[in-house]
């Protein structure tokens, strides 16, 4: 296994039912630590603590207690993480980590050998579902499988660049670094119901006033969007999270709506009481030459062709005053 001269520290953390502006806001308190944290959207953070621990004088242990002891004082979160010497080991000693609590990987370079290998080989980074579906043909089900062939035979599984990144990784060595980057831009839009509801219809409603304004302030921005998130927000203030990266960046309220549609029947919620719907739209970029995909479909192309209308009347007389018809019955949500 791989070591580095000068002893790095990472710290790689989860955030358990982090709402969306909650998991922006958190960035502060995880800067009061160090200014050298990662944003991995949509519930983690990776933070160098390698500085924090010469000018705090305390461990990356005790340092990640103070971050989640701070967290749960002022946002109620609980937060499980892993502290490794570089970003892969700290993720890997994440996942390995029990609920609430962070799981530091032994300074011994030998005993985080040995940690290593019992992982399943697709936990390191790089092996998607195909990979190793490739690996497994040739029983290579762990890492320390993957470690002790040698780089040739990787590299004719693998592929050369590939193969080559996954010799390393197998032997613990990450040259990736932490990029400090706070949360992307985001659009948000909420639908808190005045009672709890059952009713899917009820929800879709909400979901499709989402939608509408999502897209409006996006057009209205001149920008377009790459991917959705969904939260939903029971009666007893749990949550769920669920996000889909579009095939195109839109700005297109039909687009938008069928992704927050299929988000939320994918959750198969049976019986579950929700609260509030929270929408909100991630990857933001320019839409002065963005590629837009034609379609056949002809009510999506009607309805593209009717939004700089309703974009116009919003700008005259305010967004929202012009919306989908089945928005104009009795409502049963508030706007949060």
């Amino acid at each position: 296994m791989t070591t580095t001269g000068s002893p790095t520290a990472i710290l790689h953390l989860r955030f358990h039912r982090a709402g969306f502006e909650t998991y922006r806001e958190l960035f502060t308190v995880l800067g009061d630590i160090t200014p050298v944290v990662q944003a991995l959207p949509p519930d983690g953070a990776l933070l160098d603590l390698s500085g924090a621990t010469r000018y705090f004088k305390q461990s990356p242990a005790q340092l990640a207690d103070r971050l989640q002891t701070r967290l749960a004082a002022r946002y109620g979160l609980v937060s499980t993480g892993g502290i490794g010497p570089n970003r892969m080991l700290a993720t890997l000693a994440a996942d390995a980590a029990t609920p609430g609590t962070v799981r530091v990987l032994p300074g011994d370079p030998a005993e985080r050998e040995r940690f290593l290998r019992g992982r399943p080989v697709r936990a390191l980074p790089g092996v998607g579902p195909a990979l190793e579906r490739s690996l497994v043909r040739y029983g290579i089900g762990t890492v320390g499988d993957l470690a002790d062939l040698p780089p040739a035979t990787v590299q004719r599984i693998a592929g050369t660049s590939t193969g080559r990144l996954l010799h390393e990784r197998a032997h613990g060595t990450d040259r990736r670094t932490v990029r400090p980057a706070g949360p992307p831009a985001t659009i948000t839009s909420a639908r808190r119901f005045e009672r709890d509801v059952l009713d899917p219809a009820e929800v879709r409603r909400a979901l499709l006033a989402a939608a509408t304004d999502l897209g409006a302030r996006l057009r209205v921005a001149r920008q377009v969007a790459r991917t959705v998130e969904l939260q939903v927000t029971y009666a007893d203030r749990s949550t769920t999270t669920r996000s889909r990266t579009l095939r195109e960046p839109t700005a297109h309220t039909p687009a938008l709506q069928e992704a927050l549609y299929g988000l939320f029947a994918a959750l198969g919620l049976q019986r579950a009481r929700v609260r509030t719907v929270t929408a909100r739209v991630g990857e933001l970029t320019a839409a002065v030459g963005t590629a837009e995909q034609l379609t056949f479909d002809r009510a999506v192309e009607n309805a593209r062709t009717l939004e700089p209308v309703l974009d116009s009347a919003g700008r005259r007389f305010g967004l929202g005053t012009v919306r989908p018809a089945t928005l104009l019955a009795r409502r049963m949500f508030t706007r949060s």
